[in-house]
């Protein structure tokens, strides 16, 4: 490891595959090509930004709901291009209704819809937008303190004198009955990544800091204003046993990076396969290709259909932001 720098990203593929971690984050193979569900995400998150700014800096009740929908568009299209999505203005109907539900014609009804829906939470007496995109650090070993999880927070805000934590969320499990499936709302209650925003909200705010609200949006072809806020709140002592499994896996992390693997065996003795991840919500592992070929890894060069893209928190995260160095 590079630096004691250890995100979700870091630890979540880990916990999920440890050969995972290691195609990802020690030989930084990358998977290419344009994937629809991430990308529509980044850009939802970029349009986000733009319209908390917006409807916080000004009378929301004033705002007309065309003018912040269409800023929020403007920066959703940037990232959807740049990302390579299909620009509607040039592309083929056909290719774009393959893309359906995630296409940026969507994503602007979308936004007219969320304008409308959240102008009651900008117009709570004492609502204050604090920061957007907030890296931050936090120690998470008294007794050490080159140990840091690090992460960077989508939205800070406050209600009067409690902080809460802001984090989007796009899906398109989709329910009749209640607009999104329960798994979905299920899904953050317990969820590393949410539990990691509290323990650092708690850290750097204190007993201000109150809960994690994760703002989804659904994404379908026919229903542009499925939203809805899931508080997520921790005890203590929930948040004491995160911390506990997070410095767990940390250690079996840097374990594995230290081992001394020998490339003449017919096997790696390390990183060991956890095949019951080898599919996620249906879909294969982005390596399970190469598990399939390879025992040992570890003499292999980069195979086609990957690219070399390593994965640092301080650099992904900007760290440099809040002083810290690498």
């Amino acid at each position: 490891m590079q630096d004691r720098y250890f995100d979700n990203t870091r630890i979540k593929d880990f916990r999920t595959c440890p050969r995972k971690f290691y195609f990802r984050h020690s030989r930084n193979w990358a998977g290419t090509g344009f994937m629809p569900a991430l990308v529509f995400g980044s850009a939802w998150h970029e349009a986000m930004d733009i319209v908390w700014e917006i409807m916080s800096k000004n009378d929301p009740q004033k705002l007309r709901t065309q003018e912040v929908a269409e800023c929020g568009y403007e920066a959703f299209l940037t990232c959807w291009v740049e990302n390579g999505g299909p620009d509607p203005k040039e592309s083929d109907p056909f290719e774009l209704d393959r893309l359906q539900p995630r296409v940026p014609m969507n994503a602007l009804e979308m936004l007219y819809a969320y304008v409308d829906e959240r102008r009651a939470l900008f117009s709570r007496p004492g609502f204050e937008l604090l920061a957007v995109e907030q890296p931050f650090a936090v120690p998470l070993d008294p007794e050490d303190a080159t140990l840091f999880y690090v992460g960077r927070m989508d939205k800070i805000f406050a209600i009067k004198d409690e902080i809460y934590v802001g984090e989007h969320k796009t899906s398109s499990l989709y329910s009749k009955a209640s607009t999104f499936r329960s798994t979905f709302i299920d899904s953050f209650s317990p969820d590393s990544q949410i539990d990691g925003y509290l323990h650092a909200a708690h850290m750097l705010y204190g007993d201000k800091a109150k809960a994690v609200w994760v703002d989804a949006a659904l994404v379908h072809k026919t229903v542009p204003d499925g939203f809805v806020l899931i508080p997520v709140e921790r005890q203590h002592a929930q948040l004491d046993a995160w911390l506990w499994e997070a410095r767990y896996w940390i250690h079996q992390i840097e374990v594995n990076c230290s081992l001394t693997i020998d490339d003449e065996n017919s096997y790696m003795s390390a990183f060991p396969k956890n095949t019951n991840s080898c599919q996620d919500f249906a879909r294969n592992c982005p390596y399970i290709d190469l598990c399939k070929m390879w025992s040992n890894p570890t003499v292999k060069e980069q195979p086609a259909g990957f690219e070399n893209e390593p994965w640092s928190p301080f650099d992904r995260l900007e760290l440099n932001k809040i002083g810290l160095e690498k």
